[in-house]
């Protein structure tokens, strides 16, 4: 080996260790910017189908009502009977038709309820948005 590539060697070897902490000292490459975020549009009611939810809702509110009233009345109607009543028979049959009749006073409420949801689901969105 000739004294000139003995010299090329050593400058090599001494350059691999430099070079390898230049790289490794570089900074990394900024990170790439997250995408934008996409606007999202959501559908805003008219006042017309606002003003029908209410309707709705209202309508709801007194159906409920006049089932709660009716069933006031009922169940001040059943008292006085049973009051009255002194055969154990009678008020056992006054007892199973007032079960009875308050799981048609539930049913009744919780069939208005759903007609309500139902109603509300079916009703076609606007093609108003807003951002």
């Amino acid at each position: 080996m000739t004294n000139a590539s003995r010299k090329f060697m050593l400058f090599l070897l001494a350059a691999l260790p430099l070079a390898a902490f230049a790289q490794a000292a570089t900074p990394p490459a900024p990170a790439a910017k997250p995408a934008p975020r996409p606007k999202v549009y959501t559908p805003v009611a008219s006042p017309s189908q606002r003003w029908q939810q209410q309707a709705n809702q209202q309508q709801l509110i007194n159906r409920q009502n006049q089932n709660a009233v009716q069933e006031q009345l009922r169940q001040n109607n059943l008292n006085q009977q049973r009051n009255s009543a002194t055969d154990p028979a009678l008020r056992n049959q006054l007892d199973n038709a007032d079960q009875s009749q308050q799981q048609q006073y539930r049913a009744r409420q919780d069939a208005a309820a759903r007609r309500y949801q139902d109603k509300q689901a079916t009703q076609p969105a606007n093609a108003t948005t807003r951002p």
